[in-house]
């Protein structure tokens, strides 16, 4: 027997390639539920994939899509087929669903595989409500905006296209908002000012600090030209204590982002801080990002309010009981609206 050999005993394996199970530390019942729950987040986790274009090949997603709207365009031929087609969907349904828990049965999650997927589903569902989280509309307005439009849909529903063909249009502008080319097309078109002003008038809402991630404060006139207009940017730092780390930017995966504006929507960092695009033009009157000393009323040099673990009760010293902090950021632009500095 060579000297290199290595021996193992018949109970233990020569390589193992699972992770230690932190299910087994956890309470008996909690570990249980996470367990049977696993498939089910797996299961939705595939379902917002698919609606939030996040699936590892995004034309399945087209293919799928067209499907869908060929059978609504198409409906008499599709009608037709309702048997075969709702036999070949429960089919596939039915097989995927199964190897969803065959797969379960085969491997054991951890407790962290169980609590990633759940990450996962939680903030692909974000991703898909954001738009009707960030938007705030005003009511009169949308009023307003149907009076005028709803004689411009049936004008155009009577002479120039079918409600099939609008239904079918309007469901792929809906299914495509999340696809990646047209998040793009939109943030071309967010460029032109007129674009903006449109949505302006038709949601009510402040567009720039919507899409630009950032909030416009403090607007004031210019001195010696009245095309021109003082602007304070204004970002939030947000940090975490970690024990046997200290203070850091790493923050938990459903709390806010590590820089946001003051709605808490994530912004880039004062260091990476771009102007929004448009024909304006953007000069900076101050040297370099300061931050705001009234954000802490005066009572802490590096102008930080702290809380405790859940971003509540704040104060303005670090305590034991502080596990959390804010600053806010601010400086200064001028903005003139014609082509003259």
């Amino acid at each position: 027997m060579s000297a290199n050999t290595v021996l193992h005993a018949e109970f233990t394996p020569e390589s193992s390639s699972r992770r230690s199970s932190s299910l087994g530390t956890t309470n008996p019942l909690v570990a249980s539920i996470l367990h049977r729950s696993f498939p089910l987040f797996v299961l939705a986790n595939s379902t917002l994939d698919f609606f939030t274009w996040h699936t590892r090949d995004p034309i399945l997603n087209g293919l799928y899509w067209c499907l869908f709207l060929s059978c609504i365009y198409y409906y008499r031929l599709a009608w037709l087929f309702w048997g075969l087609i709702t036999t070949v969907l429960y089919c596939s349904f039915n097989y995927y669903v199964n190897s969803v828990y065959v797969d379960v049965s085969h491997h054991t999650p951890t407790l962290d595989d169980i609590l990633n997927e759940l990450d996962n589903m939680v903030t692909r569902f974000e991703t898909l409500t954001a738009p009707l989280r960030n938007i705030k509309p005003q009511w009169g307005r949308i009023v307003n905006y149907l009076f005028i439009v709803t004689p411009v849909h049936i004008i155009t529903l009577k002479y120039f296209t079918t409600p099939r063909v609008y239904t079918s249009i309007l469901l792929l502008i809906i299914a495509a908002y999340h696809s990646l080319w047209f998040q793009a097309t939109m943030r071309i078109l967010w460029r032109s000012q007129m674009v903006r002003q449109i949505f302006l008038f038709f949601i009510g809402s402040h567009a720039a600090g919507l899409h630009n991630n950032y909030k416009i404060l403090n607007v004031s006139r210019l001195p010696g030209n009245k095309n021109g207009k003082i602007i304070q940017f204004q970002i939030l730092e947000h940090q975490r204590r970690w024990i046997a780390v200290g203070w850091s930017d790493k923050l938990l995966p459903y709390e806010r982002a590590n820089h946001t504006n003051e709605a808490l929507q994530a912004t880039s960092s004062p260091e990476a801080f771009t102007f929004p695009f448009n024909s304006n033009h953007w000069k900076w009157l101050e040297d370099k990002w300061s931050v705001d000393a009234e954000f802490c009323k005066m009572k802490n040099k590096e102008g930080w309010v702290y809380y405790d673990n859940y971003w509540k009760n704040p104060c303005y010293q670090d305590t034991i009981t502080a596990y959390t902090r804010s600053r806010k950021w601010t400086r200064k632009a001028v903005l003139v609206t014609d082509h003259k500095m």
